[in-house]
């Protein structure tokens, strides 16, 4: 009966060896998912403060960006505000020498004109030009110079886009 007892108590050390195992293994095998996870899970925090860190990087550029924009656009309606001061000024300078030109025509050069046309028609001599003939002579010739100069441009540019189409 010893031996049976014994055989029995050896039984009982087994399964209790058995069950101790079979929860070592299970624990263990909860263990390593319960680790694969957690890895897993640290990657994707990882990724994510990574994309976090680069959002806000990006975040700051676009503000710069936007903060230079805008002082360039202020820039860029200051400028327009001083335009449209001098062409205000300019307007008003512009009138009144058109003013001051009419006048000018008017009270002293067309009464000398015509005094000048008598004396010269009196002893024999072909009158003068009217001063607007000479304007309107004046403004042709200006008109035909910028008309050559933009043609000259235009030949230019032309020869510019072929010799980039032909490299």
């Amino acid at each position: 009966m010893n031996n049976n007892h014994s055989v029995d108590a050896d039984l009982g050390t087994i399964k209790s060896q058995t069950n101790t195992l079979e929860k070592l293994r299970e624990k263990t095998q909860a263990l390593l998912d319960c680790k694969a996870t957690y890895m897993s899970k640290s990657e994707i925090l990882e990724q994510k403060k990574n994309f976090l860190e680069e959002a806000s990087s990006e975040k700051q550029r676009l503000q710069r960006e936007k903060r230079l924009l805008r002082e360039m656009l202020q820039s860029i309606n200051q400028d327009l505000n001083s335009i449209v001061d001098i062409e205000i000024a300019l307007n008003r300078e512009s009138e009144d020498l058109e003013k001051t030109l009419d006048k000018l025509k008017k009270e002293q050069y067309e009464p000398l004109h015509d005094q000048v046309n008598e004396i010269r028609t009196q002893n024999g001599m072909s009158k003068l030009p009217h001063i607007q003939q000479e304007i309107e002579a004046k403004l042709a010739k200006l008109l035909e110079e910028r008309r050559v100069q933009w043609q000259q441009e235009e030949n230019t540019s032309q020869r510019k886009k072929l010799k980039s189409r032909h490299a």
